[in-house]
């Protein structure tokens, strides 16, 4: 007579195998980077680039290509963001990876970013190419990522980066290309949703008022990207908080004449939150659920064939281990890797100056309107006989440096 079907030998494998370890996010210092230590964020990043693990390259390169670029090094920025954008970029997979995705812990593969980061990865990338001179290659990155921020494997959203289109247009307008003003009119379609859906910002923005105004163009990003965290029951939903951080906007003076305060045209704590005005959150939910039924299933079928014999027990045993199986290996823990570094919002200022030198000054303010003192920054910016120059600064103390273009 055949004996009744014992607990399965290989269960202490299963759940071995089953313990794999997922890939955490980066311990990167962002004290320093919040008080300007750049040099120290980057080595961290080079470190990781070369001893970390290879599924956070990505991350880490945008970090490292972040930090290059506000120093002033615009040629080692570029090569990095470019590296990070192909990982993020390509959706191809090997079998492991895949299947990892489907069962294995969200952060056990190689990091691609959120839509957002995509979108962030795109701008700065934008701004490097347009640093060498090149707009077509700005405006190709502008594309990219605006598609990045509206298409998600076969799904569409509306896309509500406003930033992207009016930079696109206005390397159309560099390039002397038609569509400069179909980009423009897809920035205020994209403000104007993004506001209207939660985002900071004025639905009469001015920047888009008059797109194509000015021969010199300043970008601010203010204050410190999202913090993206896991909460429920499993820890399946990926949310994201913010930063708290005293800058929250800009103003500029030309030669010790005001120029105005700058206009937010993106808002990267709802980029983080929404993909298209649609709430980011609950996306590994259903996974947490597979994961609880089909565990619960396996246990029960597992615990009936050993209180059974013959060949309906071993029927149950091997249904019941592979839905054991499945529920073992299927972790509903969201991934919880995102770009620290990026800002909480981006303005812009464009005026018309004279070719030639000119002195800047640059005030960020804080939600009351009141001047940071400690991120007073000056600077020397060139305004070309022809085009457009390019400044980006960042609300850090004035020792950081400021101005990362040189166009």
């Amino acid at each position: 007579m055949r004996s009744k079907i014992e607990s399965p030998s290989w269960l202490a494998l299963v759940a071995l195998l089953a313990a794999g370890c997922a890939v955490g996010q980066p311990a990167f210092p962002l004290q320093k980077f919040v008080a300007g230590d750049l040099e120290a964020v980057h080595t961290f990043a080079e470190h990781e680039v070369a001893s970390g693990a290879p599924e956070n390259h990505a991350l880490v390169l945008n970090v490292q290509a972040q930090c290059e670029l506000l120093m002033g090094h615009s040629d080692e920025a570029r090569r990095n963001f470019e590296a990070a954008g192909r990982i993020m970029g390509s959706w191809a997979a090997s079998g492991g990876e895949e299947t990892a995705a489907i069962l294995g812990s969200e952060s056990s593969k190689t990091y691609k970013g959120d839509p957002y980061e995509r979108a962030m990865n795109a701008f700065y990338l934008a701004f490097c190419y347009l640093q060498h001179g090149e707009p077509d290659n700005a405006r190709a990155a502008c594309k990219r990522g605006i598609l990045a921020d509206a298409e998600v494997g076969d799904e569409k959203y509306q896309a509500d980066n406003a930033l992207l289109f009016w930079m696109a247009g206005r390397m159309s307008k560099l390039m002397r290309s038609s569509d400069a003003a179909d980009f423009f009119k897809e920035a205020t379609t994209a403000n104007t949703f993004a506001v209207e859906h939660g985002a900071l910002g004025d639905a009469d923005n001015k920047a888009l008022a008059d797109p194509a105004h000015g021969n010199l163009v300043l970008v601010f990003e203010c204050g410190m990207g999202p913090e993206k965290y896991a909460d429920g029951m499993q820890h399946e939903l990926a949310r994201f908080r913010p930063r708290p951080h005293p800058a929250v906007s800009a103003r500029a003076s030309i030669d010790g004449v005001p120029i105005g305060k700058a206009a937010l045209l993106l808002d990267v704590d709802y980029q983080a939150r929404t993909l298209g005005g649609t709430a980011m959150q609950g996306i590994r939910q259903g996974k947490a659920v597979f994961k609880t039924a089909s565990t619960a299933a396996g246990i029960v079928l597992l615990d009936k064939a050993s209180h059974e014999q013959g060949d309906k027990a071993r029927t149950e045993a091997l249904i019941g281990g592979g839905l054991l199986l499945a529920g073992l290996f299927t972790s509903s823990a969201a991934d919880t890797r995102h770009w620290p570094t990026t800002p909480a919002t981006v303005h812009v200022l464009a005026v018309d100056a004279t070719p030639g030198e000119h002195s800047l000054a640059v005030e960020f303010l804080d939600a009351k309107g009141a001047v940071l003192a400690s991120m007073r920054q000056q600077a020397t910016v060139a305004v070309p006989a022809d085009g457009e120059g390019w400044y980006l600064f960042r609300s850090m103390p004035a020792s950081a440096g400021n101005a990362a273009a040189r166009p």
